[in-house]
């Protein structure tokens, strides 16, 4: 795992570590990335968003 991570590398693994528990270096890469790049920040910001209004639609759908 590289420590320096491009744009597209940080999105993939984001969305990754929604299925998945990401490894120690994969976490530090991607704190490392996002102190520089505010748009895969809100990226991350993003994903965790809809993951959670997916949760939560899911659980109305079943009562």
């Amino acid at each position: 795992m590289k420590l320096l991570m491009n744009c597209r590398e940080v999105s993939t693994l984001v969305l990754q570590g929604q299925d998945r528990r990401l490894s120690m270096p994969e976490r530090l890469s991607l704190r490392l990335h996002w102190r520089m790049c505010r748009g895969c920040q809100r990226f991350a910001n993003q994903a965790r968003l809809m993951q959670q209004a997916m949760g939560r639609w899911r659980s109305y759908q079943e009562e």
